[in-house]
């Protein structure tokens, strides 16, 4: 086995467990009117969604593990495109979360959702341009509908934004810092 081929074997076994690791806080988020995306396991308690996914007072929240649960949104910025649910079931499974002030144009991320064509779905790409003090990250990733409210992931597994939609070519999420921006106004930067 070559030299490149070693690397190739290496890089794929890492990205495939970071992929792994990441379903366990990715769950599927299922609201009225047959309104489908993905949430992130914030803290023991609390998802994180999109605004246009939480689009009723009550949704159900369904995890890796198939475990179901009643979610119950408890925030929402329309304008951010940011929600937040509750649920009654703590799950121990949480988001590691980083900064994405410090991120480069370039470094490899991967998004995971939950998209029409299967569950825990997981696409990777590169940083297109860092995010600074936007509140908005872009990569060169493939989002497609259900990836909505999922994590966006840096290399390590560290979460760094919420996909929110696809702008031309490129996928867009909002970044963790807007996200604990969002959850310290509505006083929900502790565990829920």
């Amino acid at each position: 086995m070559n030299l490149n081929s070693r690397v190739g074997i290496s890089l794929s076994a890492a990205v495939s467990k970071v992929a792994a690791d990441m379903r366990e806080i990715t769950v599927k988020v299922s609201g009225s009117k047959g309104r489908l995306g993905s949430g992130t396991v914030w803290r023991p308690g609390l998802m994180v969604t999109n605004a246009h996914v939480a689009n009723s007072q009550v949704h159900e929240v369904q995890f890796a593990t198939g475990m179901r649960a009643r979610g119950w949104l408890v925030a929402r910025d329309r304008k951010l495109d940011l929600a937040a649910l509750t649920v009654s079931t703590p799950f121990d499974c949480i988001a590691n979360i980083r900064s994405a002030s410090d991120l480069r144009a370039g470094e490899i991320v991967l998004a995971l959702g939950n998209p029409f064509d299967g569950q825990g779905s997981v696409t990777t790409g590169i940083v297109h341009r860092p995010a600074g003090k936007s509140r908005r990250l872009f990569a060169d990733i493939r989002l497609a509908p259900g990836y909505s409210g999922g994590p966006l992931a840096e290399t390590s597994g560290a979460v760094i934004g919420i996909n929110s939609m696809i702008v031309g070519p490129l996928g867009c999420a909002i970044t963790s810092d807007a996200v604990e921006e969002f959850l310290r106004k509505f006083h929900l930067s502790e565990a829920a």
